[in-house]
């Protein structure tokens, strides 16, 4: 399957789908060997159970004959003790392989994590989880080490049972008057020294024993010593993940309670507006329900009111332009307005220029207006008769000067000033044009000349705010492209100049020069660039903690080299 991957006649799509097919085979080969090791832990739980059932009714039969009875079947019950011990470390050691398998697989995973928001706390689960069943196998291998150590103990109480048989056991020879006369036949000097031999063996194999026990016991002493580092070590890692987190909530008090605050304001500004919706709602189904129109008025209101129908009534209507000094003061608080905000485009300050002058024209239908209490006290009955009699127009503007030509010099003042006079242009060009369309319409009355020089001041102040804004905004990168558009300002080609070489300097380790002389580059692989990247350690805080955890646990978990050091498999009915 590789090799057919490694051929060059093979297409992308067909390396790709092996390689998936590849994939998918060795996640079912994975899956196989898991769900094998699993039926080999419930095939070890039956037999163990059986056999310890056996042993069980074995011993309650013990109680029910005697000691001399029971010494013939002393040898059966040790063979049931061994098979039981020997089923319980079969089971043992397939759960210990089933959590070795689940820690690579913890250990892969984190090895194999990428960047992300929840990377980090992803990374805390596993090596928890790492943490529990790092404990789980500690639990495990105890359990190995305990039914070793049984099997062991058993051999020996056998062993000792027949080097005490074997010394009390009754030999009767015929009679002899001295032993180098008995040790004179073969048979006999043959039967006392195999004697000696078996009694020579049984003590060797028990001092054996013992030192494979005492190597058991050793080793119970160092993983309990290493569960307790484990369980240290993930006590200080949650510890300090507390710790961590109470210093974050100490540091950051001051943040949370401001966002308690805006969460408040946010809830009573969302109440606000729905209590005025509802309002609103209200308000317009009574305006449904009763459609005429509706006014409250105070007392104060109302008294203030009919003493201006009072005072109306006393003087003449006539007919008078719109109150100019009205939008006047209108103008005046917009500028103001203007004035605090200081950044506004330039079209709609102009739109709101023309705005104003429409204002200041007068309409078309000549709209009587009552007039206010002190023009009425400047003008004279005289001066309002001709005007409203006679309805004088105004005589017809002078046509606008041709506008000035930019200069070509491209400096921030000079470039400022043209916009300025262009701005100041536009906007004449408009009064001029209101002051024509409101005089091309008959109008009932003039305007006065006092209220013209002042609308023209107000323009003039505008066209100067504008030109300090534009002053202001303006960048030289925005003259320059400015005057690039109006054709007054072009830009010179540079000539590409090459540097003199280095002295030192080889055309060997010269890219450039090796380019020019037609040397072809070699095509990175964009694995072999993520592979470089990825070697990087201490860059990214995701791997240094990931080289962390794994530190960590590789100091909770026991050694290769001890693990090395454990028994091996033997036969135990020998």
């Amino acid at each position: 399957f590789q090799i057919s991957i490694e051929n060059d006649y093979l297409g992308p799509r067909r390396i790709e789908s092996l390689q998936k097919e590849d994939a998918d085979w060795q996640k079912k080969a994975h899956m196989a060997v898991l769900s094998i090791q699993d039926l080999t832990v419930k095939y070890f739980e039956i037999t163990a159970k059986t056999q310890k059932a056996v042993y069980d009714r074995m011993r309650a039969d013990q109680k029910k004959f005697g000691k001399a009875a029971w010494a013939a079947a002393v040898e059966r019950m040790e063979k049931l003790q061994y098979a039981v011990s020997k089923e319980t470390l079969q089971l043992m050691r397939a759960k210990e392989i089933c959590l070795e398998q689940k820690k690579h697989a913890l250990k892969e995973e984190m090895q194999s994590l990428k960047g992300g928001t929840e990377a980090l706390a992803h990374l805390d689960h596993l090596e928890a989880d790492y943490y529990d069943l790092q404990l789980q196998l500690y639990e495990v291998q105890f359990e190995i080490l305990k039914c070793e150590e049984l099997l062991l103990t058993a051999q020996l109480e056998s062993i000792r049972r027949l080097m005490s048989e074997k010394r009390d056991e009754v030999v009767y020879y015929d009679t002899y008057e001295s032993m180098e006369a008995m040790l004179e036949k073969e048979d006999m000097a043959t039967s006392v020294h195999l004697q000696k031999e078996e009694l020579q063996k049984m003590q060797q194999k028990f001092r054996h024993l013992e030192t494979r026990r005492g190597h058991i016991s050793a080793k119970k002493a160092y993983l309990r010593n290493k569960k307790e580092i484990c369980i240290a070590k993930h006590n200080e890692k949650i510890q300090q993940r507390h710790q961590s987190e109470e210093k974050y909530k100490m540091h950051h008090t001051v943040q949370l309670k401001r966002d308690q605050l805006q969460d408040e304001e946010e809830r009573k500004s969302s109440w606000v507006s729905q209590e005025r919706q509802k309002t609103l709602d209200r308000l317009r189904t009574f305006k449904q329900r009763y459609p005429g129109q509706v006014i409250l008025k105070s007392t104060r209101l109302r008294l203030a009111h009919a003493r201006r129908k009072c005072a109306a009534s006393s003087v003449p209507f006539v007919e008078q332009p719109q109150s100019l000094p009205a939008t006047i003061q209108i103008q005046e608080k917009s500028e103001e307005v203007e004035l605090e905000k200081e950044v506004q485009p330039l079209q709609v300050q102009e739109s709101t220029s023309l705005k104003q002058l429409q204002d200041v024209s007068l309409p078309p239908n000549g709209v009587t207006s009552e007039p206010p209490h002190v023009s009425t006290s400047a003008l004279t009955s005289d001066q309002l008769q001709p005007e409203t009699a006679t309805g004088v127009q105004l005589p017809p503007p002078l046509p606008p000067p041709p506008p000035p030509l930019p200069p070509p010099l491209p400096s921030k003042e000079d470039a400022t000033k043209p916009l300025e006079k262009s701005d100041s242009f536009v906007k004449r060009q408009s009064v001029e044009k209101g002051v024509q369309h409101s005089s091309g319409v008959p109008p009932a009355h003039l305007f006065d000349s006092s209220q013209l020089v002042s609308a023209k001041k107000k323009l003039k102040k505008t066209g100067d705010l504008e030109g300090l804004q534009r002053r202001r905004v303006s960048s030289p990168m925005d003259e320059v492209l400015a005057s690039l558009k109006r054709g007054s300002f072009h830009l010179r080609k540079v000539e590409q100049r090459s540097l003199p070489p280095f002295p030192d300097e080889d055309d060997s380790n010269n890219i450039l020069a090796q380019i020019r002389k037609g040397v072809k580059l070699k095509k990175v692989q964009k694995d072999v660039l993520r592979e470089s990247f990825t070697i990087l350690p201490d860059t990214d805080p995701l791997t240094r903690s990931i080289h962390e955890a794994l530190r960590r646990i590789k100091e909770a978990s026991p050694e290769s080299e001890d693990e090395e050091e454990s028994l091996p498999c033997t036969d135990w009915e020998n």
